[in-house]
């Protein structure tokens, strides 16, 4: 995947959210203010205008860093610093590259699930985004397949698997953690965008494979 088909992704992620907008807020109220499909769909919104902004010849690590940084000037709340923080740490893991194989996306999750790590002092099962990012980045690492695609596909797959398992878990974290039991059945809705986010990535790999 060159910075071409990257910025194809990003916008494909863009749309994915902001398409969810209605879902990610019905699960936010159930455990949260009920607004994260709003901050999701205003970052993408950033997201979507700032790539419109970049020049074609933007590289991998450019396209990352300013989506991160687009999306956290847009929003407010937890979200913001840690999804935006996200994507800029993934840039910087991969400055200099100009193009994307399994290797490469490898570096990018990895990158991610430390960025959240540090920033929100999170471990996997405290039902937060963590949870999802953890088990794509573990799912790309134990993944011998040659192709990004692939790789990002079961990746997303995962990811999905894994948010969906949230919802048998208590909140440790933020606001919801003082809802006890009441967060009980409901998905983390970061969880959830997050696997939307990749699974986008993976349809749009596939789209691009096809053509």
């Amino acid at each position: 995947m060159n910075a071409r088909m990257l910025r194809q992704c990003l916008k494909a992620a863009a749309a994915s959210i902001i398409a969810a907008e209605p879902r990610l807020n019905a699960l936010d109220s159930a455990i949260g203010d009920g607004d994260h499909g709003i901050t999701m769909r205003l970052g993408f919104e950033a997201v979507r205008q700032r790539l419109d902004g970049l020049n074609e010849s933007a590289a991998i690590d450019e396209l990352l860093k300013e989506s991160g940084s687009a999306f956290m000037e847009a929003t407010g709340g937890a979200i913001g610093p840690l999804l935006g923080g996200m994507f800029i740490a993934s840039g910087k893991a991969l400055s200099q590259k100009t193009d994307m194989g399994p290797v490469e996306l490898k570096l990018m999750l990895q990158a991610m699930e430390t960025s959240i790590t540090r920033m929100g002092r999170a471990k996997p099962g405290d039902k937060t985004i963590l949870d999802a990012v953890h088990a794509a980045c573990q799912s790309a690492l134990g993944d011998e397949a040659q192709k990004i695609g692939e790789v990002c596909a079961n990746a997303a797959v995962a990811a999905a698997e894994a948010a969906q398992m949230t919802a048998s878990m208590l909140s440790s974290k933020g606001r919801s953690s003082k809802l006890g039991d009441r967060t009980l059945g409901h998905p983390d809705p970061g969880a959830v965008s997050f696997s939307l986010i990749l699974e986008a990535f993976a349809s749009c790999l596939r789209e691009q494979v096809a053509l």
